[in-house]
Parts: structure tokens; C-alpha cells; sequence
């Protein structure tokens, strides 16, 4: 899910339930800033969600690209 900054200082307690089901990126002006995921959530875990949709020697940073890239395609 994305939304904006001002959303997230609107309805904060909403989103803090929401993101026990999913990942919400944050944007200000346009840009996004930063990502509310439940501490649990690894690194590596987020690479193996990826499997199969990037090359294997796709860093850290071009999977996260790709799995922001997936919701924004949803708006």
C-alpha cells in the first residue's frame, strides 16, 4: 500500500493496524521516503519473496526497487 505523509499523520493508529498485513510505503511529494513493515520482516526473508522475478545476482537495493515497483503498478 502507498500513501502519503500527510495520510499517515491523519489516521496513524489505522495504518499501524494495517501493517500486520502488508508492507505501506510512504511519499512525500511525490517521492518515496520510507516503508512501515513489521519488525519481523528480514532482509533475506524479502529477497526469498522475490525469488523467481529477479536474476540471481540481483543486490539487496534492485529488490527492494522491484517490490516497491509492485505497488505502484496496483494504483
Amino acid at each position: 500500500m502507498i500513501i502519503s505523509c500527510a495520510e499517515l499523520k491523519t489516521d496513524l493508529d489505522r495504518y499501524l493496524d494495517l501493517v500486520g498485513e502488508e508492507e505501506i510505503v510512504i511519499t512525500k511529494d511525490g517521492r518515496n521516503i520510507a516503508a512501515l513493515t513489521l519488525p519481523t520482516v528480514s532482509k533475506a526473508a524479502i529477497i526469498r519473496s522475490l525469488r523467481g522475478t529477479l536474476p540471481a545476482t540481483a543486490t539487496l537495493e534492485e529488490a527492494r526497487e522491484e517490490r516497491i515497483a509492485k505497488y505502484e503498478n496496483r494504483l
